[in-house]
């Protein structure tokens, strides 16, 4: 596919004639995004050498090439489970063994599961026992969110856990945050960041209605984090966005563009203000979670080199399960 201006963003490879030919070697490759287009040539921004511009008289051939995700798939979906979750801080954390215990009044379930990562330091059936216990004190139902195909689903769904909800799972998308902020386009609106949720923010969120607001501002504050939104902040905001930079990860969540202002790329202005943000505080990689019906959503981040790393879902005991029998409840049921 020969290149033009449509693949502005892209990664490509282009071959061209050097100004000084050396030796047996006439033309050369460049790897790298397409940043320019135009009549007098191409730039492409490389990794190691800068923007190259090529002036269209030397280019012998281009094409675009898959974007190179392969590295950030190799990080471990347990790493990624961790680092979302420092970045979603719920009210209260117990550890069992490596496994995180979570509460925070019910609001969402990340903040409000168990997170089986790396071993409870007892035998199963003794740390779902200690989970159930701690939800229990809580008052609230036990939990998990576990990653579709990892070493702990079996085991759980052997243990009588069934899946409540979302059976097709959440998805779970890595990006480069350098990668992305190229498909960054003009800053048409702006955008104001900051360090706690408005009442008008949160309206706008909607998230968090039945849940108590000190809880949900405690959450959404917690970590290095960048509340965005766009219009009157002291009212009730157009467009909302969070961020939360965990090391050098970038997490991103509660994109939401009130109905009436929807299609009018004020999420794509949200989401370019957050990457900014995130890549100056060191940032190299970015997550975030969606569900895979969320058609607009996928587009969306799909645009910016998102691709899915791995998904999760929710298991909670079943009346199957060895706790439920010992309270009397019957499994037929």
């Amino acid at each position: 596919m020969p290149l033009g201006p449509q693949h502005i963003g892209t990664r490509v490879v282009v071959r061209h004639l050097l100004a000084a030919p050396e030796p047996g070697a006439s033309a050369t490759d460049v790897l790298g995004v397409l940043v320019a287009f135009d009549d007098d040539g191409l730039t492409v921004d490389t990794e190691r050498h800068g923007r190259i511009r090529v002036p269209a008289a030397a280019v012998v051939v281009g094409k675009p090439v898959p974007e190179r995700a392969a590295t950030l798939l190799r990080v471990s979906a347990d790493r990624v489970a961790v680092v979302a979750a420092e970045g979603w801080r719920p009210r209260t954390v117990e550890r069992l063994g490596d496994w995180w215990l979570r509460e925070a009044a019910g609001f969402t379930g990340r903040a409000n599961s168990i997170l089986p990562v790396g071993s409870p330091g007892r035998p199963l059936d003794q740390a779902l026992a200690a989970a159930e216990h701690f939800y229990a004190r809580h008052g609230l139902p036990p939990l998990a969110q576990v990653v579709i195909g990892s070493a702990v689903e079996r085991p759980l769904l052997d243990a009588g856990w069934d899946i409540p909800r979302e059976p097709s799972g959440v998805l779970v998308q890595v990006a480069s945050v350098t990668q992305a902020r190229r498909r960054a386009g003009p800053q048409l609106a702006a955008v104001s960041l900051l360090a706690e949720p408005s009442p008008g923010w949160l309206d706008v969120y909607g998230r968090a209605a039945d849940a108590p607001a000190g809880v949900v501002s405690a959450v959404l504050g917690s970590g290095q984090v960048a509340l965005a939104a766009i219009g009157d902040v002291g009212r009730r905001p157009v467009a909302i966005g969070r961020g939360v930079v965990t090391g050098d990860w970038l997490g991103l969540s509660a994109v939401e563009v009130v109905p009436e202002r929807r299609r009018q790329g004020l999420a794509r202005q949200v989401v370019d203000a957050l990457l900014a943000w995130g890549a100056e505080r060191g940032a190299r990689t970015a997550y975030l979670q969606t569900m895979p019906d969320n058609a607009a959503a996928l587009a969306l981040y799909a645009d910016y080199g998102f691709v899915t790393h791995h998904r999760y879902r929710y298991l909670a005991p079943g009346p199957a399960a060895p706790s439920r029998r010992a309270a009397g409840q019957d499994p037929a049921r």
